[in-house]
């Protein structure tokens, strides 16, 4: 779950929501900043249920009475959150190999320098999936890998930036945004001349990206419930959360 608070409420996004909308920023992509379009439909695949792995997790959210909080994906115990990881990527290489390939390169960024015997096994094990797919799909191939790794940038740039349009407010000024994202995205790419893409809110409508790595301004949009904090004393999160109206975030970027 993406999560942040407000005053009288929890702004609660499923993953996999943020993930769509990872797929639909991808689906604006340049093309003249990709050299082919080998992969194409599974990159965007990819990019969009990169977090598949978290639909039955936020089905029903979970309580941290530690911090008194809605668990979040940053904080969600490990020993489920690895489980659920494995069986997200399973069910997306049934799809698409090279999707598959895709996501496990992503989930396992997120465990390096782990030492925990749980993560450590994770790791081990799609790194063999990994070594599998790129015999599998012929991908040693210095073009090929090259190509790969543009792939694997897209994907951690789109999942960036949709969480830059989910955790936090719209239109929050540059020096109040969420750390991760004030001095701009951690990819660079070949296009940007070693310069980080940097976002900002110009209002609670319009993000700007410089340079922006889209063919043209895009409207992108995203559920979210917005949960009230008294209805969770009253109720319980599971309850508050599901008796929760959806509504629709729409926002530009120029």
């Amino acid at each position: 779950m993406v999560i942040y608070e407000r005053e009288h409420d929890w702004v609660m996004i499923p993953q996999h929501h943020h993930g769509l909308l990872s797929g639909d920023i991808a689906r604006h992509w340049n093309s003249a900043y990709i050299n082919g379009t080998d992969h194409w439909s599974e990159v965007i695949f990819a990019i969009a249920q990169h977090d598949h792995a978290w639909i039955d997790l936020d089905e029903t959210p979970f309580w941290n009475d530690r911090y008194k909080c809605p668990y979040s994906f940053i904080d969600f115990p490990l020993m489920p959150k690895l489980t659920f990881y494995k069986k997200g990527i399973d069910e997306v290489e049934v799809q698409s190999l090279y999707a598959g390939l895709l996501c496990s390169l992503h989930f396992r960024t997120f465990l390096n320098g782990a030492k925990e015997p749980a993560a450590i096994e994770f790791t081990r094990y799609e790194k063999a999936r990994q070594d599998r797919l790129m015999e599998q799909l012929n991908l040693y191939e210095a073009d090929k890998e090259d190509l790969l790794k543009i792939h694997f940038l897209m994907l951690q740039f789109c999942d960036d930036l949709s969480l830059y349009l989910c955790l936090q407010e719209p239109g929050t000024p540059k020096e109040e945004e969420f750390l991760w994202f004030k001095d701009g995205f951690r990819q660079i790419f070949p296009f940007t001349n070693g310069k980080n893409i940097l976002a900002n809110w110009l209002d609670s409508k319009q993000v700007s990206l410089k340079p922006s790595p889209l063919a043209f301004p895009a409207e992108v949009s995203i559920q979210i419930k917005e949960v009230k904090k008294t209805n969770i004393i009253r109720w319980g999160i599971a309850k508050a959360y599901k008796d929760a109206e959806w509504k629709m975030r729409t926002v530009t970027l120029v």
